[in-house]
């Protein structure tokens, strides 16, 4: 998300009220040490910071927030620490990376939409790249300057050279600008579609025969971190999984784990999980739950269905098709969940755990539209893939959720990816504090990606660093740090009157206390947009999270209002339309 704020002195003030918090915190989770303080697990140092990031991973989708996928790691970091049920992230992958990474708004540091997505601009636009860009630092570079040491495995999607030129002094990661990629390595006995590169501190690497993406980001993260261990230095490490994102794929111990879990279909699943959220305070027992299903969405791609069909409609074989797919999504998880836990035990052996400042999140809703180009040509000019059913999660498979999975996975949450209405941007998150044994209750306090750096920051004992970097002008640290509600010094991060406002493709949303409006203008991008209200819509957040009402008719001051907040939205950070599709609505409107 993306504030427009009052004046730098009251930004500075809550800072400064952080770091005065951390200080006189007596709590076993008291975080921060003197700046110059060593890293070892002593009560004194400065703590390690591992953030860890899930891809395309639905509000609904961990055990701790109602679902029935096993995910015992996370669910044990949960009640160690504080589940956040009002975390938001932008739409899509890469701009939600971008924010993560720099506190910044995703357009000020050159990241207006996906690198895939960059065509749909004008070629010239430097916000619309899809690529960090000069105005951008990251938290990395700022902790590497302090001293830390910084690590990152997984999926990069940011382009500029990849992590080794913005502060990663280790990593692996996938091609610097792929959305996705094949979880298993192709080999000489087998191709495999999607497969890509991968690229260990900026040089192409080989990876061995034996690779899943899961296990093996993992293996990195610990061998870089154990590589450096014992030299009085406290580390950050950035774990970016590709699960759960297409292509669904899955090692055989994992796949069969959930063999006929979801036969019962969509909507069963989906009141199932809302019943479990509720009990467990996730969300409030009266919520009204967004229905779903609100107009024909078509989704291109095989296998799986093609429109947002119920599950009593669909063939025995679709039926099949889709129960199938959600097991794999289901074996996926829990493998990634598995690997979470291979990191916590490492961190636990080399007694790092305690004082690493853990933050989990996922960069977007759950996906509902999967891959439009099936049967895919990867750059090798393959089309080797097998997606009979018996092969489903294996390797060389291709497939994705389908709409109403992604309903299920987002419950009780309104669309999905790529929208900015709740399920599209409202993400599960957990933040452990160090030396935290015993959670506390879930905290409902709206919050960001935007959020994470000025929080790691503050942990770390590094004041905010203004808007220069070595020299030249970057994008100024947008959000607040969490520390004093982490703590339980606060109940809020944000007040009445700060506005948020974010758009991804021309889908937009502008906040305002208890008000949301948003408006789905691109009516390609997503394809499931094609058909849905394209006007501005209002929601009362305190009373309709679900978005079941819009109350755009009954408030046209209030309408005008964040009309014209997202109007200077557009003016500060250079908003502009995509050339396609054509005949949209203007931008300022």
């Amino acid at each position: 998300m993306n504030k427009l704020r009052g004046s730098g002195r009251v930004r500075l003030s809550l800072w400064l009220a952080a770091c005065l918090l951390l200080q006189g915190c007596g709590s076993s989770s008291a975080v921060g040490g003197q700046a110059g303080s060593s890293g070892g697990g002593t009560g004194a140092s400065r703590p390690n910071i591992l953030v860890i990031l899930v891809d395309d991973l639905g509000y609904a989708d961990l055990s701790s927030f109602g679902s029935e996928i096993n995910t015992p790691s996370i669910d044990q970091l949960a009640q160690e620490g504080r589940i956040l049920t009002n975390f938001h992230a932008t739409p899509l992958c890469a701009t939600s990376r971008a924010e993560l990474l720099t506190g910044a708004d995703h357009h000020l540091v050159g990241v207006g939409t996906l690198p895939e997505s960059s065509s749909f601009y004008p070629p010239n636009d430097e916000t619309y790249k899809g690529e960090l860009d000069g105005k951008a630092r990251t938290v990395a570079q700022l902790l590497h300057d302090a001293g830390y040491h910084t690590y990152m495995a997984g999926k990069w999607h940011l382009g500029g050279g990849g992590p080794v030129k913005w502060g990663f002094e280790q990593s692996f990661s996938m091609d610097y600008t792929s959305a996705f990629g094949n979880n298993y390595a192709a080999t000489a006995a087998r191709s495999e579609s999607a497969a890509r590169a991968y690229y260990e501190n900026g040089v192409q690497a080989r990876i061995p025969d034996t690779f899943f993406s899961s296990d093996y980001y993992v293996d990195k993260l610990k061998s870089y971190i154990g590589a450096g261990h014992g030299d009085g230095k406290p580390f950050f490490a950035y774990l970016a999984f590709q699960a759960v994102h297409f292509p669904l794929q899955v090692p055989d111990a994992y796949i069969d784990l959930y063999k006929g879990k979801y036969d019962a279909g969509y909507q069963a699943i989906r009141d199932a999980r809302i019943a479990r959220q509720k009990a467990l305070g996730i969300v409030p027992p009266d919520l009204n739950p967004n229905p779903g299903d609100e107009a024909l969405m078509l989704r291109f791609g095989q296998p799986g269905v093609l429109t947002n069909t119920a599950w009593d409609q669909l063939s025995a074989s679709d039926q099949q098709s889709e129960a199938r797919i959600m097991e794999v999504f289901a074996g996926m998880l829990t493998n990634l969940d598995d690997n979470v836990g291979r990191l916590f035990a490492y961190l636990k052996q080399i007694g790092e755990y305690d004082n690493t400042l853990i933050v989990f999140v996922s960069d977007n809703g759950a996906d509902g539209m999967g891959y439009g180009f099936i049967p895919y040509v990867d750059g090798a000019g393959n089309t080797d893939i097998d997606n009979s059913l018996a092969n489903y999660g294996r390797p060389g498979s291709f497939i994705f959720r389908s709409t109403r999975w992604a309903e299920a996975g987002n419950a009780p949450l309104r669309l999905f990816k790529a929208f900015t209405a709740e399920g599209g941007i409202s993400v599960p998150a957990i933040v452990r504090l160090p030396r935290q044994g015993s959670g506390q209750q879930p905290s409902a306090a709206l919050a960001s990606l935007l959020d994470v750096v000025p929080t790691v920051l503050a942990a770390a004992g590094i004041p905010d660093p203004g808007a220069q970097y070595q020299g030249h002008a970057v994008a100024p640290l947008e959000g607040l740090s969490l520390l004093p509600v982490l703590n339980g010094q606060r109940s809020q991060v944000y007040g009445q009157d700060d506005v948020i406002v974010d758009e991804v493709n021309d889908i937009r949303y502008v906040r305002k206390g208890p008000w949301k409006m948003t408006r789905v203008v691109n009516y390609l991008l997503p394809s499931a947009a094609l058909l849905i209200n394209h006007d501005w819509q209002l929601y009362n957040m305190d009373t309709d999270r679900g978005e079941t009402t819009d109350v755009a008719a009954q408030n046209p001051t209030l309408v005008a209002e964040l009309t014209a907040d997202w109007v200077a939205y557009v003016n500060r950070v250079g908003v502009e339309q995509p050339i396609l599709p054509p005949l949209l609505t203007p931008i300022d409107q």
